[in-house]
């Protein structure tokens, strides 16, 4: 309780600095593992890190954190996806040696076990407008925001200046990306440790009697391994490629081959908020999907002169 508490409480807390980083996924579907690693600064009492989403559609799946090489957390989030568009549905061709998942495992029972490309989330200029929750925070993206994890680190314990932090998100199915944002915000505090410790002993005091927190669902498994290389076939006109993935079978990561989709729908129209006029004869040009080399390709609006 006493972790989370800590980064709820700096947000709101004038003695701490933050530093937001924005990733979006380069493919329109994805189940990672995606991973963004911070550099802790190492200096004052602690340390913290939120997770957002700013999506307009459901996603679901986890979040794990690992500092200076310690598992700290591994959280779920999202009660459904809508995904539909990201979904093969056909058989199981290949699965991952072992049952533990985390990235690592090779393809065997009919399929080469060669890997492909790791996930990427492509990080780009944060447009961080000071927002708390949320929904305020996604705001400067035009788009609904959804907390997915927070963790604190007790930098005098753990993290040193330079060490390692390292974001995790993975999930047992694709999530349709196209269009979501990923906010990491590293949290740092400017008090001491010193400090940072009495404030805590008050807050212990008040809060003695308090019950105590239900413990975090464990997770089933891992995250699932890098995807397996394919080549795909000819590209049918005017359709769009969904990549293979994983799925969690009960025991083991079972692969789903990848597909060209011809039934595509362009997606729903971004929202977007477009500010002052360069000038009073200028005409404000929303922007658009474009379908290119088989992925949605958002073009932003733009004020004409």
């Amino acid at each position: 309780m006493r972790r989370l508490l800590l980064v709820v409480l700096a947000a709101c807390h004038p003695d701490v600095r933050h530093v937001t980083h924005a990733f979006v996924a380069t493919e329109p579907c994805g189940q990672g593992p995606y991973e963004v690693h911070l550099k802790a600064e190492g200096k004052m009492g602690s340390e913290g890190v939120e997770v957002f989403a700013c999506t307009a559609h459901r996603i679901a799946g986890h979040v794990e954190m690992i500092a200076a090489g310690i598992p700290m957390r591994d959280v779920p989030f999202g009660e459904g996806a809508d995904n539909a568009r990201c979904m093969a549905g056909g058989p199981i061709v290949a699965t991952a040696s072992g049952g533990g998942g985390g990235g690592g495992g090779s393809g065997d029972a009919g399929g080469p076990g060669a890997h492909g490309a790791a996930p990427v989330l492509a990080e780009q200029p944060a447009q961080d407008n000071g927002g708390l929750i949320p929904d305020d925070l996604c705001k400067a993206y035009g788009l609904p925001g959804e907390y997915l994890m927070n963790d604190t680190m007790t930098t005098t314990e753990l993290l040193r200046p330079g060490a390692d932090i390292t974001v995790k998100i993975w999930s047992d199915a694709p999530n349709d990306l196209q269009g979501v944002v990923f906010l990491v915000r590293h949290a740092i505090s400017t008090h001491t440790r010193a400090e940072e410790d009495k404030e805590w002993a008050a807050y212990d005091k008040e809060h003695a009697k308090d019950p105590p927190p239900p413990p975090e669902p464990k997770p089933d498994h891992g995250a699932p391994p890098a995807p397996l290389a394919e080549e795909r076939p000819p590209q049918p006109a005017g359709a769009i490629w969904i990549a293979g993935y994983w799925t969690w079978t009960g025991t083991q990561w079972g692969w789903t081959s990848g597909f060209w989709r011809t039934d595509v729908a362009t997606p729903t129209p971004r929202l977007e908020v477009p500010g002052e006029p360069p000038g009073p004869a200028a005409i404000w040009v929303a922007g658009a999907w474009q379908l290119r080399a088989g992925a949605w390709i958002w073009i932003g609006g733009r004020w004409r002169r």
